[in-house]
């Protein structure tokens, strides 16, 4: 059975355009392809994020809110180069999630591997609103 990325959970809302956000003037360029989903443990989200490095991205969560951002940086290429196709974004991207209530948001654990960012929030109580960094593993 083929799965759908359509999610009808509704406290899940990510940000997400159609068109770059680069236009709006705030240096965004893309969007990550993301997956959230629960479990009896907790929430999960996972970002397909390769080739970035763990040093240039910045997770931050506040007001429920989960933020991940970061850059792909382009790579030198042989002079006189010219695309035949050329579909992977490069440059500034930002991507949030609206975490659901009752996360402890202090478990929060995220691994980067194999290009994927991966970020898991155990089950507790209310969500606290202070601004909190994760850091990467």
């Amino acid at each position: 059975m083929a799965s759908s990325k359509i999610s009808t959970a509704a406290h899940f809302v990510t940000t997400r355009t159609q068109a770059p956000i680069k236009a709006a003037g705030n240096g965004v360029a893309w969007v990550p392809n993301m997956d959230v989903f629960t479990h009896e443990g907790g929430v999960v989200i996972k970002a397909e994020l390769a080739g970035i490095r763990r040093e240039d991205l910045t997770l931050t969560v506040e007001g429920g809110r989960l933020r991940i951002r970061g850059i792909r940086r382009d790579t030198p290429r042989a002079e006189g180069s010219r695309f035949l196709m050329m579909e992977i974004e490069y440059g500034a991207f930002e991507a949030s999630v609206e975490l659901p209530h009752g996360l402890d948001l202090g478990s929060a654990r995220a691994v980067y591997l194999n290009g994927f960012l991966r970020i898991e929030f155990a089950r507790a109580g209310s969500i606290d609103a202070g601004p909190q960094r994760i850091e990467v593993a």
